[in-house]
């Protein structure tokens, strides 16, 4: 075979082959600008969409991030619920009782008018001393005996003997809803120096008859009788005067 007929077997044999890579290789390029092309336009078609649908309000309000989170309550969990049984005494209304509002109105108002009188006993058994001393003088210290402070004297005793009786009275029956423990306060004094002022006034009367009856007329021992009058007046009126002190103060 000649070398001319050799080379044309060998054209006609490698033409085929190299139309099929040519074709191979325009197919891979194809598909890749295919692929491009896709890429390119896939972001505007999302945005298109984007564009042509309407945003919607969103249904669950967006929350601050310092709010608190609620926290889902589970089935059971009730906090709603009582440590102590209710008692009857509770869902009871409490009712006043009328004899104790009634006791503690009368005593408050025995207890203003024992104040009250209080004030004019001091005032008046004051006056009934120094009276007491006018009259003393008048009689036992060369004043001439002329007795015209006698009646003056006589009816403020009666006065101011009357007045103490019925403030003790009045402090001694009003009425004591509360019970009270025994200590030393102004009350517990005030009943101390009243319970020395009931001796000294229950004793000046003892003298004071004794020092102006018939008996003792002209006798030395009169005049014993009178200063021990005198003394225990003026004590009796200290003891008042303090007590009224621990209640007014």
């Amino acid at each position: 075979m000649s070398r001319t007929a050799v080379v044309l077997l060998v054209l006609l044999l490698a033409a085929p082959a190299t139309r099929a890579h040519a074709a191979g290789k325009k197919s891979a390029q194809s598909t890749q600008t295919s692929k491009k092309s896709s890429k390119k336009s896939q972001p505007k078609t999302v945005a298109a969409q984007q564009s042509e649908t309407p945003a919607q309000p969103s249904e669950t309000p967006a929350q601050p991030s310092d709010a608190p989170v609620k926290q889902a309550e589970e089935p059971g969990m009730d906090m709603d619920f009582d440590l102590l049984e209710p008692s009857a005494a509770a869902e009871t209304p409490q009712l006043v009782d009328p004899k104790l509002e009634r006791a503690i109105a009368q005593r408050r108002t025995m207890l203003t008018l024992h104040q009250g009188l209080g004030l004019a006993t001091l005032t008046t058994l004051a006056a009934t001393v120094v009276v007491g001393q006018m009259h003393f003088h008048d009689r036992y210290r060369g004043g001439g005996d002329t007795r015209r402070f006698a009646a003056l004297h006589t009816g403020l005793v009666i006065g101011s003997s009357s007045l103490f009786a019925g403030t003790g009275l009045l402090g001694l029956f009003a009425p004591t809803p509360f019970k009270k423990e025994l200590r030393l306060d102004t009350i517990t004094l005030h009943k101390v120096f009243v319970s020395l002022a009931t001796a000294g006034m229950l004793t000046q009367v003892v003298l004071g008859l004794v020092t102006s009856s018939q008996q003792q007329e002209g006798k030395l021992s009169q005049v014993d009788f009178a200063t021990a009058h005198q003394v225990v007046g003026y004590a009796t009126l200290g003891a008042v005067g303090a007590g009224a002190l621990m209640i007014v103060f």
